[in-house]
């Protein structure tokens, strides 16, 4: 498929055909907040913002950032990280937000802290604030959506906790190290990064990389494309970034607590990082 540069023109336009009345007016406001001065250079068909954005534009918001339960998956999420030390006055950086399926549930989570999410994706925050909003009845003060165009974290502070679900499981090698490294300007020594990938030496995740295997490269990148790893490299590349992998948890085992005690995952395996001293 023959992708061309996302123009804030075309995007309007396929937002016009795709949603409602308030999204729409959300949508004008997050392009107008988020336009630079001076007109940004064409950006190259087939980048990670073309794919995802045209991937957004053609999926409902709860299903163009993976399959399963919409509602439930949120519920886990939030639950791994909460196991992974998250408390309510903690602040999250929800990188690679999607369309708010964790928003949803670590919003009210963080009574006493702050929610950040962001996204390569313009229509992705654009269903992300308006499911909050039909939720919760508004975004609160505490929680923001920002777009993310590269590997710059756009925090004025550092965060207490990054998380990273479905992110790296559909970026290269080099391109996780790249926005793994820049992770480090927005977080402390303390700081914990929580982040799911496909894990190779798991059968279940073998047939992802069997399915990409089957497609010509032109193929692979002319949709969004799921990239494999194993414990060994991705462990590597967290190393060379600055980042050492305090706890693994392959797909096979539980990572987090439901409230009622129960023990559940997410269908990926689990990466807990810190900063390396």
């Amino acid at each position: 498929m023959n992708l061309r540069p996302l123009s804030p023109q075309r995007y309007a336009r396929a937002l016009r055909r795709r949603t409602p009345m308030p999204v729409k007016r959300f949508a004008r406001r997050l392009l107008e907040v988020s336009a630079p001065p001076a007109p940004e250079p064409a950006a190259a068909a087939g980048t990670y913002a073309d794919l995802y954005e045209q991937h957004a534009i053609e999926h409902p918001p709860e299903t163009s950032i993976g399959g399963g339960d919409f509602e439930r998956m949120g519920q886990i999420e939030l639950a791994i990280l909460t196991d992974a030390g998250l408390t309510p006055s903690s602040t999250l950086l929800d990188f690679g937000c999607g369309t708010g399926r964790l928003a949803l549930h670590a919003i009210p989570f963080l009574a006493e802290g702050r929610y950040i999410g962001t996204d390569i994706s313009p229509t992705m925050l654009v269903h992300a604030e308006a499911l909050v909003n039909n939720k919760l009845g508004s975004v609160p003060a505490n929680a923001s959506f920002v777009i993310q165009p590269d590997e710059t974290f756009p925090v004025d502070a550092p965060v207490d906790f990054i998380c990273a679900y479905s992110v790296f499981t559909h970026m290269e090698h080099e391109d996780t190290y790249r926005y793994l490294k820049s992770a480090l300007t927005a977080s402390t020594a303390d700081t914990t990064f929580v982040a799911s990938v496909l894990q190779l030496d798991m059968h279940v995740h073998q047939h992802e990389f069997l399915v990409s295997a089957g497609k010509t490269v032109d193929e692979r990148w002319a949709t969004v494309r799921n990239v494999v790893t194993s414990e060994v490299l991705f462990t590597t590349v967290a190393q060379l970034a600055g980042w050492t992998v305090t706890r693994w948890i392959p797909v096979t085992e539980s990572a987090g607590t439901m409230p009622d005690g129960e023990r559940v995952g997410i269908g990926q395996s689990i990466v807990i990082m810190r900063p390396t001293p």
